[in-house]
Protein backbone atom coordinates (compact mmCIF):
# COMPACT_ATOMS: atom_id res chain seq x y z
CA UNK A 1 0.00 0.00 0.00
CA UNK A 2 2.90 2.70 0.67
CA UNK A 3 4.59 1.68 -2.24
CA UNK A 4 1.68 2.38 -4.24
CA UNK A 5 1.11 5.80 -2.13
CA UNK A 6 4.62 6.69 -3.41
CA UNK A 7 3.71 6.05 -6.27
CA UNK A 8 0.66 8.20 -7.44
CA UNK A 9 2.15 11.14 -4.84
CA UNK A 10 5.12 10.79 -6.77
CA UNK A 11 5.38 9.29 -9.34
CA UNK A 12 5.88 9.68 -12.79
CA UNK A 13 3.33 7.37 -14.27
CA UNK A 14 0.30 7.97 -16.34
CA UNK A 15 -1.82 6.84 -13.50
CA UNK A 16 0.26 9.24 -11.01
CA UNK A 17 -0.37 11.77 -13.06
CA UNK A 18 -4.10 11.70 -13.54
CA UNK A 19 -4.21 11.20 -9.49
CA UNK A 20 -2.43 14.29 -8.94
CA UNK A 21 -4.56 15.90 -11.26
CA UNK A 22 -7.79 14.94 -9.67
CA UNK A 23 -6.53 16.25 -6.55
CA UNK A 24 -5.59 20.02 -7.38
CA UNK A 25 -9.49 19.93 -9.15
CA UNK A 26 -10.32 19.13 -5.87
CA UNK A 27 -8.33 21.63 -4.36
CA UNK A 28 -9.88 24.45 -6.36
CA UNK A 29 -13.16 23.00 -6.06
CA UNK A 30 -13.01 23.24 -2.20
CA UNK A 31 -11.44 26.65 -2.41
CA UNK A 32 -14.55 27.63 -4.25
CA UNK A 33 -16.60 26.09 -2.06
CA UNK A 34 -14.87 27.42 1.11
CA UNK A 35 -15.18 31.22 0.09
CA UNK A 36 -18.45 31.09 -0.95
CA UNK A 37 -20.23 28.85 2.59
CA UNK A 38 -17.94 30.87 4.76
CA UNK A 39 -20.57 32.84 6.13
CA UNK A 40 -23.54 30.71 5.24
CA UNK A 41 -26.35 29.12 7.65
CA UNK A 42 -25.34 25.55 8.22
CA UNK A 43 -28.16 22.87 6.79
CA UNK A 44 -28.11 19.45 6.82
CA UNK A 45 -26.68 19.54 3.13
CA UNK A 46 -24.38 22.04 3.63
CA UNK A 47 -23.20 19.88 6.91
CA UNK A 48 -22.91 16.56 5.18
CA UNK A 49 -20.84 18.14 2.37
CA UNK A 50 -18.57 19.17 5.38
CA UNK A 51 -17.91 15.71 6.38
CA UNK A 52 -17.85 14.23 2.97
CA UNK A 53 -14.92 16.49 2.54
CA UNK A 54 -13.64 16.84 5.58
CA UNK A 55 -12.84 12.92 5.20
CA UNK A 56 -10.92 13.34 1.80
CA UNK A 57 -8.77 15.84 3.36
CA UNK A 58 -8.10 13.42 6.57
CA UNK A 59 -7.28 10.61 4.08
CA UNK A 60 -4.86 13.01 1.86
CA UNK A 61 -3.28 14.12 4.51
CA UNK A 62 -2.62 10.47 6.61
CA UNK A 63 -1.22 8.74 2.73
CA UNK A 64 0.78 12.17 3.11
CA UNK A 65 2.31 11.16 6.46
CA UNK A 66 2.44 8.51 5.91
CA UNK A 67 4.96 8.16 2.71
CA UNK A 68 6.60 11.48 4.40
CA UNK A 69 10.40 10.99 4.73
CA UNK A 70 10.60 13.35 7.43
CA UNK A 71 7.04 13.91 9.18
CA UNK A 72 7.94 16.09 11.85
CA UNK A 73 8.78 18.85 8.89
CA UNK A 74 5.69 17.73 6.85
CA UNK A 75 3.48 17.97 10.05
CA UNK A 76 5.06 21.56 11.21
CA UNK A 77 4.41 22.68 7.40
CA UNK A 78 1.89 25.95 6.98
CA UNK A 79 -0.42 23.95 4.30
CA UNK A 80 -0.33 20.63 6.88
CA UNK A 81 -1.22 23.09 10.25
CA UNK A 82 -3.79 25.13 7.85
CA UNK A 83 -5.55 21.78 6.83
CA UNK A 84 -5.13 20.34 10.39
CA UNK A 85 -7.24 23.79 11.12
CA UNK A 86 -9.81 23.99 8.52
CA UNK A 87 -10.46 20.14 9.67
CA UNK A 88 -11.44 21.49 13.44
CA UNK A 89 -13.72 24.00 11.86
CA UNK A 90 -15.25 21.24 9.46
CA UNK A 91 -15.69 19.02 12.62
CA UNK A 92 -16.68 21.95 15.05
CA UNK A 93 -20.23 22.11 14.07
CA UNK A 94 -21.08 18.54 14.97
CA UNK A 95 -19.64 19.67 18.59
CA UNK A 96 -20.71 22.93 19.39
CA UNK A 97 -23.14 24.05 16.70
CA UNK A 98 -21.47 26.89 15.95
CA UNK A 99 -20.32 27.64 12.31
CA UNK A 100 -16.46 28.75 12.17
CA UNK A 101 -16.28 29.71 8.50
CA UNK A 102 -13.65 32.24 9.22
CA UNK A 103 -11.09 29.38 9.74
CA UNK A 104 -11.99 27.81 6.58
CA UNK A 105 -10.64 30.75 4.70
CA UNK A 106 -6.51 29.25 5.45
CA UNK A 107 -8.22 26.48 2.84
CA UNK A 108 -6.79 29.10 0.47
CA UNK A 109 -2.87 28.06 1.48
CA UNK A 110 -3.62 24.73 0.00
CA UNK A 111 -3.52 26.84 -3.57
CA UNK A 112 -0.44 26.70 -3.55
CA UNK A 113 0.18 23.15 -3.48
CA UNK A 114 -1.70 22.59 -6.44
CA UNK A 115 0.07 25.12 -8.05
CA UNK A 116 3.47 23.15 -7.13
CA UNK A 117 1.32 20.01 -8.42
CA UNK A 118 0.35 21.48 -11.51
CA UNK A 119 4.49 22.25 -12.48
CA UNK A 120 5.11 18.47 -12.29
CA UNK A 121 1.78 17.77 -14.77
CA UNK A 122 3.95 17.79 -18.11
CA UNK A 123 0.88 16.31 -19.76
CA UNK A 124 -1.18 18.97 -19.77
CA UNK A 125 1.37 20.95 -22.09
CA UNK A 126 4.36 19.58 -23.17
CA UNK A 127 5.06 23.07 -25.35
CA UNK A 128 5.00 25.34 -22.62
CA UNK A 129 7.95 25.92 -20.31
CA UNK A 130 6.69 26.68 -16.95
CA UNK A 131 8.50 29.30 -14.97
CA UNK A 132 8.87 27.86 -11.52
CA UNK A 133 10.23 31.24 -9.59
CA UNK A 134 7.04 32.97 -11.42
CA UNK A 135 4.50 29.92 -10.68
CA UNK A 136 5.08 30.27 -7.44
CA UNK A 137 5.11 33.91 -6.85
CA UNK A 138 1.88 34.48 -8.38
CA UNK A 139 0.66 31.54 -6.36
CA UNK A 140 1.78 33.37 -3.17
CA UNK A 141 0.65 36.37 -4.04
CA UNK A 142 -2.92 35.32 -4.61
CA UNK A 143 -3.29 33.21 -1.85
CA UNK A 144 -2.65 36.27 0.39
CA UNK A 145 -5.45 38.14 -1.74
CA UNK A 146 -7.83 35.43 -0.92
CA UNK A 147 -7.54 34.69 2.25
CA UNK A 148 -6.87 38.40 3.68
CA UNK A 149 -9.83 39.60 1.67
CA UNK A 150 -11.98 36.69 3.26
CA UNK A 151 -10.69 37.03 6.74
CA UNK A 152 -12.19 40.92 6.15
CA UNK A 153 -15.53 39.99 4.65
CA UNK A 154 -16.22 37.76 7.52
CA UNK A 155 -15.04 39.60 10.25
CA UNK A 156 -16.05 43.43 9.00
CA UNK A 157 -19.51 42.38 6.98
CA UNK A 158 -21.69 42.88 9.94
CA UNK A 159 -19.74 45.90 11.36
CA UNK A 160 -18.82 48.21 8.59
CA UNK A 161 -21.65 49.41 6.24
CA UNK A 162 -19.63 49.93 3.49
CA UNK A 163 -18.37 46.21 3.08
CA UNK A 164 -21.67 45.42 1.49
CA UNK A 165 -20.59 42.24 -0.74
CA UNK A 166 -17.24 39.91 -1.14
CA UNK A 167 -16.44 41.97 -3.98
CA UNK A 168 -16.06 45.11 -2.07
CA UNK A 169 -13.72 43.50 0.49
CA UNK A 170 -11.97 42.52 -2.63
CA UNK A 171 -11.46 45.71 -3.78
CA UNK A 172 -10.45 47.46 -0.61
CA UNK A 173 -7.82 44.73 -0.24
CA UNK A 174 -6.41 45.07 -3.73
CA UNK A 175 -6.30 49.18 -3.61
CA UNK A 176 -4.47 48.85 -0.04
CA UNK A 177 -2.37 46.29 -1.59
CA UNK A 178 -1.51 48.41 -4.59
CA UNK A 179 -1.39 51.38 -1.98
CA UNK A 180 -3.50 53.58 -3.89
CA UNK A 181 -6.08 53.83 -1.37
CA UNK A 182 -9.08 55.79 -2.44
CA UNK A 183 -10.41 56.21 0.90
CA UNK A 184 -14.15 54.95 -0.19
CA UNK A 185 -13.66 51.85 1.86
CA UNK A 186 -12.39 51.86 5.39
CA UNK A 187 -11.78 49.82 8.38
CA UNK A 188 -12.55 51.71 11.55
CA UNK A 189 -12.51 49.31 14.34
CA UNK A 190 -9.21 48.32 15.63
CA UNK A 191 -8.99 44.73 14.47
CA UNK A 192 -9.53 45.98 10.81
CA UNK A 193 -7.07 48.64 10.97
CA UNK A 194 -4.48 45.61 11.87
CA UNK A 195 -5.70 43.94 9.25
CA UNK A 196 -5.18 47.05 7.13
CA UNK A 197 -1.68 47.39 7.98
CA UNK A 198 -1.01 43.37 7.14
CA UNK A 199 -2.11 44.24 3.84
CA UNK A 200 -0.26 47.10 3.46
CA UNK A 201 3.46 45.70 5.25
CA UNK A 202 3.33 41.52 3.47
CA UNK A 203 0.95 42.56 0.51
CA UNK A 204 3.47 44.66 -1.25
CA UNK A 205 6.15 42.14 -0.27
CA UNK A 206 4.31 39.62 -1.93
CA UNK A 207 3.94 41.81 -4.82
CA UNK A 208 7.39 43.00 -5.55
CA UNK A 209 8.35 39.09 -4.94
CA UNK A 210 6.25 38.54 -8.14
CA UNK A 211 7.50 41.42 -10.18
CA UNK A 212 10.72 40.03 -9.45
CA UNK A 213 10.22 37.01 -10.68
CA UNK A 214 9.05 38.24 -13.73
CA UNK A 215 11.47 40.91 -14.97
CA UNK A 216 14.26 39.07 -13.45
CA UNK A 217 16.35 36.28 -15.95
CA UNK A 218 14.48 32.92 -16.21
CA UNK A 219 16.71 30.45 -13.43
CA UNK A 220 16.53 26.76 -12.94
CA UNK A 221 16.16 25.46 -8.84
CA UNK A 222 18.42 22.94 -8.77
CA UNK A 223 20.65 23.00 -5.03
CA UNK A 224 24.36 22.70 -6.10
CA UNK A 225 25.80 19.37 -4.91
CA UNK A 226 28.68 21.27 -2.76
CA UNK A 227 27.80 25.02 -1.98
CA UNK A 228 23.99 25.11 -1.56
CA UNK A 229 23.33 28.20 -4.42
CA UNK A 230 19.64 26.72 -5.55
CA UNK A 231 19.05 29.22 -8.61
CA UNK A 232 21.25 28.59 -12.00
CA UNK A 233 20.82 29.83 -15.59
CA UNK A 234 18.98 27.12 -17.38
CA UNK A 235 21.92 25.72 -20.02
CA UNK A 236 24.56 26.07 -16.85
CA UNK A 237 26.58 22.97 -16.41
CA UNK A 238 28.49 24.17 -13.78
CA UNK A 239 27.58 26.50 -10.33
CA UNK A 240 28.69 29.44 -11.14
CA UNK A 241 29.50 30.46 -7.16
CA UNK A 242 32.07 27.28 -6.34
CA UNK A 243 32.42 25.94 -9.76
CA UNK A 244 30.82 22.46 -9.46
CA UNK A 245 29.27 20.44 -12.01
CA UNK A 246 25.61 20.90 -11.61
CA UNK A 247 22.90 18.39 -13.54
CA UNK A 248 19.75 20.05 -14.99
CA UNK A 249 17.30 17.95 -16.69
CA UNK A 250 16.46 19.28 -20.24
CA UNK A 251 14.39 17.72 -22.88
CA UNK A 252 17.08 17.86 -25.33
CA UNK A 253 15.80 20.95 -26.88
CA UNK A 254 17.70 23.74 -27.32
Amino acid sequence: MKSLLEDLYEGTSRRAKLFRTCILVFDVLTIGYFLFTAIDDLDTSLIALDLAIGLVILADLVARTWISKNRFRFLWSLTTISDLIVLASLLAPLITGSNLGFLRVLRMLRLVRGFRVLERLDSLSTDIAINIRVTRAAANLLVFIFVVTSMIWVWERDRNEDLETYIDALYFTMSTLTTTGYGDITLTDRTGRLMSIGVMIFGVGFFLNLLQAIFRPSKVEIPCPECGLRLHDSDASHCKHCGSVVYIETEGQT
